[in-house]
């Protein structure tokens, strides 16, 4: 079976999503061939995770997004900017989808699945290819609360175009209306290295704090954590100072590993970063983008189900307070996530 996976190269987590997925599929087939195009730094990301499984794998870095824009420096969206590069991507979606034609007339796929790139369907349409929409969210439903449908529409119009759809855990209701044909799975993630976990904890005498706001942000105030009684796993992407602070590689390979053998997860409120909490059975305060149908319907779920507080960037100064409320947390049950990578690959091959 030969799979084109397109996926969008907001940020790390539609990449990571993909990773356990891909994994599974090779590992029941072994004749299996996946096609993955994005854009060179997910392309990067995935060879580093998937470095076992390169025999089965063809990399293309050829594909873009937007995706949604922060101010420089600010969990905020940038409306005027994302606007502008948005009208410029659209202007060249006819080459973009007569390019990706032509690719799938030469390798002539099985499937085109799409995470969650739109003219790939449109691409997969013209070619008769059967083709399968995966997310939690897409773009034409986030970009409805800031623009006009000249802008949502074109989106809209290619995500109707998938022959069948995969909508994950915490996902909004209108994504129903895009496909009859659907199904809806809880969450993947990707492995936990027991090994490295247990050497993680090792390591740390204190209560171990992992602290992330993802590839898609950065933060740039600086704040010192130095007189708090715990040590601090930090990504790129956010400044902390302080003797306790310890900053992971950029190309560290593998997240879920420092989530598991932490006591508190901060972090952004990406989806993926999400799931891999919550598989974990972590409490976690999240960081989100402003106001956008993705993140609202992730706070909402997850603070109802007391699986989590909500920060915001001026809070972040004030790290042990945060801690504090965690600590105060009554978390509902966990058992209702599970890591459905296996259901996703029954729905893709059969």
């Amino acid at each position: 079976m030969r799979i084109v996976f397109y996926i969008t190269n907001h940020g790390y987590g539609h990449a990571s999503r993909n990773v356990p997925i891909i994994q599974e599929l090779i590992r029941r087939r072994e004749k299996t061939e996946i096609i993955i195009k994005s854009d060179k730094i997910r392309a990067d990301f995935l060879k580093r995770n998937l470095v076992n499984y390169a025999d089965h794998i063809c990399y293309f870095d050829d594909c873009h997004e937007n995706g949604f824009l922060l101010k420089d420096g600010r969990m905020e969206p940038d409306i005027e900017g994302m606007e502008r590069v948005i009208r410029e991507d659209l202007r060249k979606w006819d080459s973009y989808v007569a390019r990706e034609v032509e690719f799938l007339d030469d390798w002539k796929p099985d499937l085109v699945y799409a995470d969650i790139v739109p003219w790939a369907l449109k691409a997969a349409n013209i070619c008769h290819i059967k083709s399968l929409l995966v997310g939690n969210f897409l773009w034409s439903e986030m970009y409805k609360t800031y623009f006009e449908k000249d802008i949502w529409g074109p989106y809209e119009e290619c995500y109707r175009m998938a022959d069948q759809a995969i909508w994950y855990e915490l996902h909004p209701e209108s994504l129903y209306c895009y496909c009859v044909h659907y199904g809806c799975v809880s969450l993947v993630s990707r492995a936990v290295n027991h090994d490295t976990v247990e050497w993680i904890k090792e390591q740390h005498k204190k209560p171990l704090v992992f602290v992330s706001v993802g590839g898609s942000a950065a933060l740039g105030t600086e704040i010192d954590v130095g007189d708090l009684p715990y040590d601090f796993a930090v990504t790129e992407g956010i400044k902390l100072a302080g003797d306790n602070v310890y900053n992971l590689p950029a190309d560290m390979i593998n997240t879920p590993d420092y989530i598991a053998a932490s006591d508190y997860v901060i972090a952004k409120g990406g989806w993926s970063t999400v799931a891999e909490i919550l598989l974990q059975r972590k409490k976690c305060a999240l960081l989100f983008r402003g106001t956008n149908p993705e993140d609202e319907s992730t706070r909402s779920v997850l603070e109802t189900r007391g699986h989590c507080i909500t920060v915001n960037e001026r809070e972040l100064g004030c790290m042990g307070a945060i801690l504090a409320r965690l600590d105060g947390l009554v978390a509902g049950s966990y058992d209702i996530y599970t890591d459905d990578t296996g259901k996703i690959c029954d729905w893709v091959v059969k």
